[in-house]
């Protein structure tokens, strides 16, 4: 399995430095456009038995969202720290491909992914 990152709505400036960060990893940083966000997640990180679908335009989102594939914790963890080191700062909404997501397509995960976000911002004011 290849190691990937799909990128969505990133600036330049922050692109790069998550490229800086994912250098040590040897990871594929892949910027994933608004015409894709309706394609199934496995086939954006071209994982086996996924391929690209005829699918409708998807609604789009317009927010940082960050999503890594076959990432083990060793790697999450050189990652997390490169990107401070390179002063990325702070991404707010991160997924991880797993076994049900990788069916999603990008809407779908970010929807997921913004309600875990809103529920744990919800949950540290309390």
């Amino acid at each position: 399995m290849k190691k990937m990152v799909l990128l969505y709505h990133f600036s330049q400036d922050r692109l790069q430095g998550i490229r800086r960060s994912l250098l040590p990893l040897r990871v594929l940083a892949r910027e994933v456009p608004p015409e894709d966000y309706a394609q199934p997640i496995g086939a954006l990180v071209e994982a086996e038995g996924f391929q690209r679908t005829e699918a409708a335009a998807a609604e789009t989102f317009d927010e940082e969202m960050l999503v890594m594939y076959g990432f083990n914790s060793a790697d999450l963890d050189i990652f997390l720290k490169m990107l401070r080191k390179n002063g990325v700062g702070r991404i707010a909404l991160k997924a991880v491909v797993t076994k049900t997501n990788i069916h999603w397509s990008s809407t779908e995960l970010y929807r997921a992914v913004r309600a875990d976000h809103e529920a744990m911002q919800h949950q540290q004011k309390s």
